[in-house]
């Protein structure tokens, strides 16, 4: 073997160390990109699932927040109405009482002017007892009107009192007001019928005073002027009772209207209220189901995000294996042409004999020499053409890395860049 050959080989085999070491070298690389790539993509994967189970687990409490508030608003919704219930029981409890009172008061005043009638009766003999009667009469009527006066009063200042409860009750009250109007009507119904048996019963005892009176003057003739001095006495204290009656009953009815109209008005304004609230309340609902709305677009924009990051991930990691698949058919390249330069080699080496037999037999040596010198240059030239070629493998594998770490980088770095403008 000669020195070139030596050389050639020396060359041949630095070539192919540089090429493996070159290759074992662009091989980590890629591992270790592909490596760092999965970590970076596994990464960006845990971080894009913690931020959906945060943004779930954040949905989950404010919606058990509102459901909490509604049910706590419900509740004190219903308490106040049942405060608002007992109160208008209460109140027409006291309106009730204050009926029974007055129909009380009546009976007393009917009772009072009866007892009036027989007293004037018994003291018709004498004159001056009738004169007597009448003036005690005329200042029992006095103090009667004085006492309906006052309990007029006291009547008004009680409606007074009653109408700012019922102002008071009735901004409390929004949902039972119906069952309060129609208790109140009941009380007021009862009310009126013991009026009206009142009434009656005052009338048939009248009728039968008058009827008793009747035969009371037939039966004494001789006292037809006291009976007549004490009919006109009673007749004239039974119209200033009258009147005071109708009076006081003007009174009262226009009392009771003025406390319905008062009634209605706080109803109507109460349903206003109620009807603002829930207006209010569907508003906010309607808010809260926006906000939600917008929750979950959000949440779908993070998974679609998510996607396109493991979408891109796949693409990197296919980009990467078809690095390394193109990386294998380098190799392979690179074997086929070591085992065409083998191949060369052993041609040559067998030209090197067949030239060397050649010298032996005695032929001519100018021949040999050419075929030396042609085999050399060959030689030369496939060592070149062979370390060209391993050239080329090198860059080309240098260049596709490259290139595959860009695509890898430029995924995560829009990876992370959709987070962070999340």
């Amino acid at each position: 073997m000669t020195a070139a050959d030596r050389k050639a080989l020396e060359a041949k085999k630095s070539s192919e160390r540089k090429a493996a070491e070159a290759k074992k070298a662009a091989e980590r690389k890629a591992a270790e990109d592909r490596k760092a790539a999965q970590r970076k993509a596994a990464e960006a994967k845990k971080v894009a699932e913690r931020k959906a189970a945060e943004d779930r687990k954040a949905a989950q409490r404010k919606a058990a927040e509102d459901r909490k508030a509604a049910q706590r608003k419900a509740a004190e919704d219903r308490k106040a109405a049942q405060r608002k219930a007992a109160e208008a029981k209460k109140v027409a409890e006291r309106k009730a009482a204050e009926d029974r009172k007055a129909v009380e008061a009546k009976k007393a005043a009917d009772r009072k002017v009866l007892e009036a009638k027989k007293a004037a009766e018994r003291k018709a003999a004498e004159d001056r007892k009738a004169v007597e009667a009448k003036k005690a009469a005329d200042r029992k009527a006095a103090e009667d009107r004085k006492a309906a006066d006052r309990k007029a009063a006291e009547d008004r200042k009680a409606a007074d009192r009653k109408a700012a409860e019922d102002r008071k009750a009735a901004d409390r009250k929004a949902a039972e007001d119906r069952k309060a109007v129609e208790a109140k009507k009941a009380a007021d119904r009862k009310a009126l019928e013991a009026k009206k048996a009142a009434e009656r019963k005052a009338a048939e005892d009248r009728k039968a005073a008058d009827r008793k009176a009747a035969e009371d003057r037939k039966a004494v003739e001789a006292k037809k002027a006291a009976d007549r001095k004490a009919l006109e006495a009673k007749k004239s204290s039974e119209r200033k009772a009258a009147e005071a009656k109708k009076a006081a009953e003007r009174k009262a009815a226009e009392d009771r209207k003025a406390a319905q109209r008062k009634a209605a008005e706080a109803k109507k304004v109460a349903e206003r209220k109620a009807a603002e609230d829930r207006k209010a309340a569907q508003r906010k609902a309607a808010e809260d189901r926006k906000a939600a709305d917008r929750k979950a677009a959000e949440d779908r924009k993070a998974v679609e995000a998510k996607k396109a990051a493991e979408r891109k991930a796949a693409e990197a990691k296919k980009a990467a294996e078809r690095k390394a698949a193109e990386d294998r058919k380098a190799v392979e390249a690179k074997k086929a042409a070591e085992r065409k330069a083998a191949e060369a080699k052993k041609a040559a080496a067998q030209k090197q004999k067949t030239s060397d037999a050649l010298k032996k037999s005695g032929r001519s040596n100018q021949p040999s020499k050419a075929k030396e010198n042609r085999t050399v240059s060959e030689k030369k030239r496939e060592g070149r053409n062979e370390f060209l070629s391993v050239s080329v493998y090198l860059n080309t594998g240098k260049i596709a890395g490259i290139v595959s770490i860009g695509v890898v980088a430029s995924a995560v770095l829009i990876t992370a860049l959709t987070f962070i403008a999340r």
